[in-house]
């Protein structure tokens, strides 16, 4: 029960009028890797327990596409990521 408050209280940062999506991503990048399998020095992949429709899974299908509209390098060694800007065609 914890875990879920914590998504819904990431996703309601959402609806705040000063809302930064850089920001956002950077604040909530921990919470992000709970939803992940990230070996050392591989790529990260979704758990297997991301059940649609549940609060882990939407916000973790929700952090996917805002960070797809960024410029981003995820460190495999360190587990961290660097957001640049945004991609110039959006």
């Amino acid at each position: 029960m914890f875990d879920e408050d914590l998504y819904l209280k990431a996703l309601a940062e959402m609806s705040n009028i000063q809302f930064s999506e850089k920001e956002w991503l950077i604040s909530n990048f921990g919470l992000y890797k709970l939803t992940l399998n990230w070996p050392p020095n591989l790529p990260p992949i979704n758990r297997c327990y991301l059940i649609k429709g549940t609060l882990r899974e939407k916000f973790n299908s929700t952090y996917k596409e805002i960070l797809s509209e960024f410029d981003y390098e995820l460190n495999n060694e360190n587990q961290t990521l660097t957001i640049k800007d945004k991609h110039f065609w959006l």
